[in-house]
């Protein structure tokens, strides 16, 4: 059986999704990211309900709960493999192309309208900083990543949209690069990333280090976008690749690395969970509120972060009907579940969070619980009633097309 998918068995497998959340037509999908954008918004979720509840400081689990935002790493590799696969998929193996103007209409329409929703909401109640003012379009057009005094404004969260659709505008070029002078060298591709990959780290280092004595929100924004973060989104491109080039050769039996991760998923997820204790514990970082890193920290951060998430993705990639726990985890119904309304939970939960620790509900685990239990419904509402309505019109012209062609 082939190690090139991560779909899993029938008997592990979770229900077929609804086809809005399906990729490109002659593209295959990966349902258990799914499971991991729902791990991926718990962990953002926790370290900020940790962080408001005061308990990233003078707590045995602060170092842990610090560090949870790790999930902002894990949703950036989850789109540079989603987003660059249909592209190399489409290059490699033959699979149907998707026009630009396509591309960038669906994912405007899986950024910007709930987004939008929210952020009008929420600033009129229970507001939110700086979006009622002369620089409302700065929010409203995600341009927050891109000036230190605006990036925690608005929905404090979103700058990480920013950075998001600064890769889903740049990304269509480098895949027209590579389809012109990479093609099938798979080899060279994974060094041309590891090499732009390198360039951001090196870069992002030396501007940690010019900024290192800057008042908080005088550092440079350059850390929060596409430029200073490509390594985690290189992570994800580089897994399309590879597992694109394994589509390829069907036939032929995958490399051993894939053999083992596809028999023996424990292992890279027992490896993510080592590195993630390093980064809370071995390498010196502080929980202080406004710590700062030294730059070795911050570049040392920055790949143990990336390391972690990849890690984590390795066994939903690669093992098709290999079994194991951590697919048995991944394939669980109600976490694939919560992974559909993810997007929402991660708009929505920051300002209630901060609204009830604002009133008085004080404790981690209370803030915690009560913030999920009001962000997951309202997570819900808006995928039924936003989300999903609208995302049914990503494949209305592809669904269209194909009934024409059966009626010839």
């Amino acid at each position: 059986m082939s190690a090139t998918s991560a779909e899993g068995s029938a008997a592990e497998r979770p229900e077929a999704p609804p086809a809005i959340v399906a990729p490109p037509p002659g593209h295959p999908r990966f349902p258990l990211l799914d499971s991991l954008r729902a791990i991926a918004v718990l962990c953002v979720l926790l370290t900020h309900t940790s962080f408001l509840s005061g308990s990233n400081e003078g707590t045995w689990y602060g170092p842990y709960t610090t560090h949870l935002n790790v999930g902002v790493t894990i949703f950036f590799l989850i789109s540079g493999f989603l987003i660059y696969r249909p592209f190399v998929n489409t290059r490699m193996n033959g699979a149907p192309a998707t026009p630009l103007a396509r591309f960038l209409e669906r994912r405007f329409l899986r950024i910007f309208p709930a987004y939008w929703l929210a952020l009008t909401l929420l600033a009129i109640a229970p507001g939110l900083p700086d979006v009622q003012t002369g620089r409302w379009w700065v929010y409203y057009g995600l341009f927050q990543a891109y000036d230190s005094a605006w990036y925690d404004k608005g929905i404090g969260t979103a700058w990480s949209l920013s950075t998001e659709v600064a890769f889903y505008l740049l990304l269509p070029l480098y895949a027209l690069a590579a389809a012109r002078w990479l093609r099938r060298r798979v080899g060279t591709e994974l060094l041309v990333l590891a090499a732009l990959a390198a360039a951001s780290v090196v870069a992002r280092t030396l501007v940690t280090e010019a900024d290192r004595d800057a008042p908080f929100g005088q550092a440079s924004s350059f850390p929060i976008t596409l430029g200073g973060t490509f390594f985690w989104f290189a992570l994800g491109m580089g897994l399309a690749v590879v597992s694109a080039w394994l589509q390829g050769r069907k036939s032929e039996e995958p490399p051993r690395p894939i053999r083992f991760i596809a028999a023996r998923p424990w292992v890279p997820w027992l490896a993510a969970l080592g590195l993630f204790l390093l980064v809370c514990k071995g390498i010196g970082l502080s929980t202080g509120r406004f710590a700062q890193l030294s730059a070795p920290q911050a570049v040392g951060q920055h790949l143990l972060y990336g390391a972690v998430a990849l890690c984590l993705l390795l066994p939903a990639v690669f093992g098709d009907g290999a079994g194991g726990w951590p697919r048995r985890v991944l394939a669980n119904r109600w976490l694939a579940a919560l992974g559909l309304v993810s997007y929402g939970v991660f708009l929505w939960h920051l300002s209630i969070a901060t609204k009830l620790s604002g009133e008085g509900l004080d404790g981690f685990v209370p803030l915690t619980l009560v913030t999920a239990a009001v962000a997951i419904p309202v997570a819900a509402l808006s995928y039924a009633f936003v989300e999903r309505p609208l995302l049914r019109l990503k494949y209305r012209r592809v669904r269209g097309e194909s009934s024409r062609a059966a009626s010839d």
